[in-house]
C-alpha cells in the first residue's frame, strides 16, 4: 500500500532564504508531484537535503546542530576520513531528515547555509546480509562508475582472481546487501545509512554460487535490471575499464567501485534526485581507494539541463571540493571526473533573452504527462527580485505576473515562485502531471501553449535571462512516464522552412538558443567534460550539447567518438551477459572515453572543424580506440 509523503511543516512565515525553490515547492505543495514521493507506509520517511554552508564555522556549528537534533550525516562529511583530510569538515553535506524534525531543522539550519536544496525524499531501507569480505583498493588506478547496471558476472569484468568490481553499492532503499553503517563497508566513514552494499568477496561468492549462470548470480544480488540484454552501466563500464584498449606496461587492469543508482532515480528524469546520490556516490568511491591508489577515475554519464550553469550548484562546488581535498593529502591523490556534454542541442530546451531588450517565447507543455513539467528561469547578476519582470501566460488563462512572495494558480493546476538563489534570480514553475485529475481534488496541469513575456528592463546591467526545461525523455531501461516540453518561438518555426544543410544552426532573431545547452553538472572548473562527434569526416553529433555557460565554463573539453555514421549512430560496448552487445548513442558514450584517455596520459587532438567550433567540441576531436571501429 502506498501513502504520500506529509511535509508536516509547522513554519511561521516563510521558509529560509537559503531553502531552494525546488525544496520550497515540495513543502507548499505537501510533496504531492515529487517524483518518487511515494514510498511504503510503513516507513520511517525522510527528506534527502544537499546543503552548502557559508563558511567552515558554519559547517562546524551545523555539526553541533544536527547532533543536538540527533540526525544523521555521513562521516565523511564531518571530518576524519581520508577523502576529506582528517579532522576537516566538509562546506557541502548531502543529508537526509526525518520529515518530523524538518521544520526546526530548517529554521536552524537558515542563518547557517548559503544554500539548501530538495534531493530524493525517502525511506528507511530494508536491509539484508552483513557478511562483508571488506578491502581497499591496491590498484594504482581506481576506476568509479555511477550509472545504472553493474554486469560484475560478465567476463569483460572479470579475470583470473575473481571480478574486478572491488564494491558495488546499490543505493536503493531496499537493496539487498549489507548496511552502510559504522564498520560495515569499506572503510567506518562510509556509513550512509541506505541501501546495500557487496564486496568483491561477496560477489564472487554469488557467482560460485550460481555456479557461474549470470542470471542467477544477478538473482542472487538483487538486480532487477540485469534482466535486461543491455543496462546503461554496464556499456559505460566497459568504454572506461575494457581491457581490449592498450595498458601501460606492467599495469593490471584498474579495480572497478560501482554505484547503482536508486531505481526510484532512474525513472526520474527531473534531475532532482541526482544531487544527493551523486555526492554520496563520489565520496563512496573515494572510502575504497588504498594507500597505494595514487588516480581515482569517476565517470557519472548522467545529468540535468536545468541548474545555474554557473559552476555554483551545491552539487558542483561540493565536487569542486572533493577534487581539492584529494590533492591535499599526503601523498596527493588525483580525482578526475568524466562528465557528458549532454544531447540537448537540438530538444528546444534552452532559451535567451535580452535583459535590457526584453522578449518572449512559448513554453509547450504536451498532454498525458505522469510527471510535472519543470522549466527555470535566471536573471543575470546585480538583478535584484523586484527589477525581474516576468508574465506568464498558461493556456486559455489571462496572464500573471510572477513577483517576489507567493504566485499559486487559482485552481492549483501550476506553482511558480521568483527567488533570489546565491547571486542571481531564479523563477522555478511546475505545471502537475497533465494525463488527469490529481488527489485531494487537485485539478491536473493545463497542457498546451505556454507564453513567457519578460519586459525590457534598461537599467545599465548587461547580460541575459536564460531559461532551461527538464529533461523529460526517460533514461534506459526506465519506465517512460514523463513527456517531453519544449520552446518554441515564431523565429524558431520560420526556421522549420530553410534548406536542409541550414538545419542545424540557429534561428534568426529567436530566443530558443542550441548554444548554451551543456549539462548543467558540467559547467564546474575541475570536472571535464566530453562532446560527441561521428567517425570518418569528424562532424560533430547533432545532439552533442554547447556551451558557452552562464559562467565560466565555455565549451566542453575536447570531443570523443560517438556515431560509427549518421546512418549507424552510436557505438557498441559489451550486454549485461558475456558475449553480448548493444549500441548506445549519446555523449554517455563519449564521456568514459575522455576519463579514460586523461588517465593514460594527454590525450591526441586528431582533428579540429574548419572553422573552428570550440563551444561544441572544446580543444578538439581525439582519436578512436581502435577497438571502438572494429568490424561487427
Amino acid at each position: 500500500m502506498n501513502a504520500t509523503v506529509s511535509s508536516g511543516h509547522d513554519f511561521d512565515g516563510d521558509l529560509p532564504l537559503a531553502c531552494d525553490l525546488y525544496l520550497q515547492w515540495a513543502i507548499e505543495t505537501d510533496y504531492v508531484d515529487v517524483p518518487n514521493a511515494r514510498i511504503d507506509q510503513d516507513a520511517t520517511t525522510s527528506v534527502g537535503l544537499l546543503i552548502e554552508w557559508k563558511t567552515q564555522q558554519a559547517a562546524s556549528d551545523a555539526a553541533e546542530l544536527v547532533h543536538a537534533l540527533v540526525i544523521h550525516v555521513p562521516s565523511v562529511y564531518l571530518g576524519g576520513s581520508r577523502s576529506a583530510g582528517v579532522g576537516k569538515i566538509r562546506r557541502v553535506w548531502a543529508l537526509t531528515v526525518p520529515t518530523a524534525k524538518l521544520p526546526d531543522f530548517l529554521r536552524r539550519a537558515g542563518r547557517l547555509a548559503t544554500r539548501i536544496e530538495l534531493a530524493m525524499p525517502m525511506a528507511e531501507g530494508k536491509l539484508g546480509a552483513e557478511n562483508v569480505k571488506a578491502r581497499l583498493s591496491r590498484s594504482p588506478v581506481l576506476a568509479a562508475v555511477l550509472d545504472d547496471g553493474c554486469a560484475f558476472a560478465n567476463d569483460r569484468f572479470r579475470d583470473g582472481m575473481g571480478t574486478r568490481i572491488l564494491w558495488l553499492w546499490n543505493q536503493d532503499p531496499e537493496a539487498r546487501g549489507a548496511p552502510l553503517i559504522a564498520g560495515r563497508g569499506p572503510t567506518p566513514q562510509a556509513n550512509f545509512g541506505y541501501g546495500g552494499q557487496y564486496s568483491k568477496g561477496d560477489l564472487d561468492d554469488l557467482f560460485d554460487t550460481a555456479d557461474g549462470r549470470q542470471d542467477q548470480a544477478y538473482q542472487g544480488a538483487g538486480l532487477a535490471g540485469m534482466r535486461r540484454r543491455a543496462t546503461h552501466g554496464a556499456h559505460v563500464m566497459d568504454l572506461l575499464t575494457n581491457t581490449e584498449a592498450p595498458w601501460p606496461s606492467g599495469a593490471d587492469p584498474w579495480e572497478i567501485v560501482f554505484v547503482q543508482f536508486p531505481r526510484g532515480g532512474v525513472e526520474d528524469p527531473s534531475g532532482i534526485w541526482l544531487k544527493r546520490h551523486a555526492l554520496d556516490g563520489l565520496n563512496y568511491a573515494l572510502a575504497c581507494a588504498g594507500s597505494d591508489t595514487r588516480t581515482v577515475v569517476a565517470n557519472i554519464s548522467w545529468g540535468p539541463q536545468t541548474g545555474p550553469h554557473d559552476g555554483n550548484s551545491a552539487l558542483e562546488v561540493g565536487i569542486e571540493e572533493l577534487v581539492q581535498a584529494q590533492a591535499d593529502l599526503d601523498p596527493p591523490r588525483k580525482l578526475i571526473i568524466s562528465l557528458p556534454a549532454g544531447n540537448s542541442y537540438g530538444t528546444q530546451s534552452h532559451a535567451r533573452v535580452d535583459y535590457a531588450d526584453g522578449g518572449s517565447f512559448d513554453w509547450h507543455v504536451p498532454p498525458d504527462g505522469e510527471l510535472p513539467a519543470f522549466i527555470e528561469l535566471w536573471w543575470p547578476k546585480g538583478v535584484l527580485p523586484g527589477a525581474a519582470a516576468l508574465r506568464i501566460t498558461a493556456p486559455g488563462k489571462a496572464s500573471v505576473a510572477i513577483e517576489p512572495g507567493k504566485n499559486a494558480a487559482p485552481d492549483k493546476s501550476w506553482w511558480a515562485r521568483l527567488k533570489k538563489i546565491g547571486d542571481c534570480v531564479k523563477v522555478l514553475v511546475v505545471v502537475r502531471p497533465t494525463y488527469a485529475p490529481g488527489p485531494s481534488g487537485r485539478m491536473p496541469g493545463q497542457h498546451g501553449r505556454w507564453h513567457f513575456e519578460i519586459a525590457p528592463t534598461p537599467s545599465g546591467i548587461d547580460g541575459s535571462v536564460h531559461a532551461y526545461v527538464a529533461r523529460a525523455n526517460h533514461n534506459m531501461g526506465a519506465r517512460r512516464r514523463a513527456k517531453a516540453s519544449y520552446l518554441c518561438d515564431a523565429a524558431l518555426q520560420a526556421s522549420r522552412f530553410v534548406a536542409p544543410a541550414s538545419r542545424e544552426e540557429e534561428a534568426l532573431d529567436s530566443a530558443i538558443r542550441r548554444v548554451g545547452t551543456l549539462n548543467g553538472l558540467a559547467t564546474g572548473a575541475s570536472t571535464y567534460v566530453a562532446a560527441g562527434y561521428v567517425s570518418g569526416e569528424f562532424e560533430i553529433a547533432r545532439y552533442s550539447s554547447a556551451g558557452p555557460t552562464r559562467g565560466m565554463a565555455l565549451k566542453p573539453d575536447f570531443a570523443c567518438l560517438t556515431d560509427r555514421s549518421q546512418a549507424r549512430p552510436g557505438l557498441r560496448a559489451t550486454g549485461s551477459r558475456t558475449g553480448t552487445t548493444a549500441v548506445l548513442v549519446g555523449t554517455s558514450t563519449a564521456a568514459p572515453q575522455l576519463g579514460r584517455m586523461l588517465v593514460m596520459g594527454p590525450p591526441p587532438v586528431e582533428y579540429t572543424p574548419s572553422p573552428p567550433r570550440p563551444e561544441r567540441v572544446g580543444a578538439g576531436c581525439l582519436g578512436a580506440q581502435p577497438w571502438l571501429l572494429r568490424k561487427e
